[in-house]
């Protein structure tokens, strides 16, 4: 126990040293951008400070910190959808498996749908339409060690299309999650869309990794409410590194509010969310303000058979 304390305790300070040094740099424009759109509504509510959230999180760490999917009990099914701007669609799906002292299996979908696009010539004239469609199917598997420590890793298997053309490429994703021991006080870190470049005919692009440490902590917490704070940092491939703060409130161990903030940038630094979970069902509702542009909306139900 001592030395997977120490291992685990040396591999968030690694990854400290990491992002306090920048080792990802700002080479240009990375491919796959569909990768960093919040996967779920809880997710997108909770603006994406979500890595050491283990409550309710058994698809959430599908699309986020692998690592949680060992702390979770039982078969998960569930399935989100958000319309965002420009007449673009999101959806995902997820599915876990137990496998008793095997650990977590699951399995997860995210596809966005670019719609239809006018093709026309060198010249201007109108040759029809065409579409463009970008697709993530990924496989989780993650193990509680101990009740206080799991870890998990995912494989991505990445599709775009334009037109006639194709890019795919092969994702990985690590994370591990830790609980202190001091009150309810949870630490994580993870690694997400980590590989080799892609490339797009000719044209080779970095990938949209991204490099998270978080916590999270009850502030309050009685037999009919609780209040959870989160915070998380994130240094990704083509943004500057950033700070998400969340709330999480929860009433009568059914009805979620939910609130986060993150900086720095420039449309989206608030969010906003609600859910209800009764019995075997979770239904979650987030919006993202986006300035100028117009809010964004997402929805999702979980279902524990």
């Amino acid at each position: 126990m001592k030395y997977l304390v120490q291992k685990s305790v040396f591999l968030i300070l690694l990854m400290a040293a990491l992002l306090q040094g920048g080792s990802f740099r700002k080479t240009g424009t990375v491919g796959y951008t569909f990768l960093e759109l919040p996967a779920m509504a809880r997710q997108a509510s909770l603006g994406d400070a979500v890595g050491a959230v283990v409550d309710g999180g058994a698809l959430l760490s599908l699309f986020a910190n692998p690592g949680v999917l060992g702390l979770q009990n039982g078969w998960h099914f569930g399935a989100e959808y958000s319309p965002w701007l420009a007449d673009i669609q999101h959806n995902t799906a997820g599915l876990v498996i137990p496998a008793g002292l095997m650990g977590n299996f699951g399995i997860s979908v995210n596809m966005v749908d670019f719609g239809e696009m006018t093709h026309t010539g060198t010249e201007g004239y109108v040759l029809g339409t065409y579409t463009a469609q970008s697709l993530a199917l990924g496989i989780t598997y993650s193990r509680r060690l101990t009740d206080k420590f799991s870890w998990g890793i995912r494989l991505n298997g990445i599709r775009e299309e334009i037109h006639t053309y194709t890019s795919q490429n092969v994702l990985v994703d690590m994370g591990v999650y830790y609980l202190t021991g001091f009150q309810s006080l949870r630490i994580a870190g993870y690694i997400n869309h980590f590989g080799v470049d892609g490339k797009f005919i000719r044209d080779s692009f970095k990938m949209p990794t991204s490099l998270r440490l978080g916590m999270a902590y009850d502030v309050w917490d009685s037999p009919g409410y609780r209040l959870t704070g989160a915070v998380e940092l994130s240094h990704t491939a083509d943004n500057p590194e950033r700070l998400h703060i969340a709330l999480e409130q929860q009433v009568l161990n059914r009805f979620y509010l939910r609130s986060a903030f993150k900086t720095p940038v420039d449309e989206d630094p608030w969010s906003f969310g609600a859910g209800i979970h009764w019995g075997k069902i979770r239904v979650d509702a987030g919006v993202i303000p986006y300035g100028r542009f117009p809010a964004v909306y997402s929805f999702g139900i979980q279902v524990t058979p």
